[in-house]
C-alpha cells in the first residue's frame, strides 16, 4: 500500500513507515486536514457530533495534560536525592566544615532531618525539596571550609615569603655610601 502525503511517498515496505502512528504523523505534518480526512472520507458513514461535544473535550484535554505534566502525582520516594544529600554532608565533614563553616553544616543537617521526616510522612515532594536544599547547604559548607583552608595556606605562604625576603636582605651586602660619593 503506497500513498503520497506532502511530497513523501508512503510505502508499507519502507523501514521509515512502520506503524499507523507514523503514517498519522506524516499526514499531520504534511499539511493535510486530518479531521476532514477521517470524518468526511465517506459522507454519511459517521454522524456529526453536536458542537457541545467539542466545548468540553478541548478544556478537559488541556486540564488533563496540565495535571499529568505538573507533577501532582504521588511519585516515588526521593531516595537517590536523600543519598546524595547524605554524601554531601559526609564530604563537608571531611573537608573540615564543622571547624570552618559550622552554621552552614548545621542548616544542612536540619534540612536533611526534615527531609527524612517528610519521607516518613510520605510527603515526597517536600522530602525531595528539603534533600536538595540540604545537599546545596552541605556543598556550601564544604566550599567555605576549603576556601578558609586555602586562605590560611596562602597567608602562611605569604609569611614564609616575607621571612625569606627579610633574611635575603640581611645577608646581602649593602652598597657602600663611600663608593657612591666618589662618583
Amino acid at each position: 500500500m503506497a500513498g503520497k502525503a506532502g511530497g513523501l511517498v508512503l510505502d508499507r515496505a519502507s523501514p521509515w513507515f512502520e506503524s499507523p502512528l507514523e503514517a498519522l504523523l506524516v499526514i499531520i505534518f504534511s499539511g493535510r486536514n486530518v479531521m476532514s480526512t477521517i470524518f468526511h472520507a465517506h459522507p454519511g458513514a459517521m454522524p456529526r457530533r453536536p458542537a457541545g461535544y467539542r466545548a468540553w473535550l478541548i478544556p478537559s484535554v488541556i486540564i488533563w495534560s496540565v495535571f499529568a505534566t505538573s507533577g501532582c502525582t504521588t511519585g516515588e520516594p526521593p531516595t537517590s536525592t536523600l543519598i546524595r544529600a547524605e554524601l554531601g554532608l559526609r564530604a563537608a565533614g571531611e573537608a573540615r566544615a564543622p571547624e570552618f563553616a559550622p552554621m552552614d553544616l548545621q542548616r544542612a543537617r536540619e534540612k536533611l532531618e526534615g527531609s527524612k521526616r517528610a519521607m516518613a510522612a510520605k510527603n515526597y515532594e517536600e522530602a525531595r525539596r528539603l534533600a536538595e536544599s540540604a545537599q546545596v547547604e552541605a556543598e556550601l559548607a564544604e566550599v567555605k571550609a576549603e576556601a578558609e583552608i586555602t586562605r590560611r595556606a596562602a597567608e602562611e605562604l605569604r609569611r614564609s615569603i616575607d621571612a625569606l625576603r627579610v633574611e635575603t636582605e640581611r645577608r646581602s651586602p649593602k652598597p657602600s655610601s663611600a663608593g657612591s660619593a666618589k662618583e
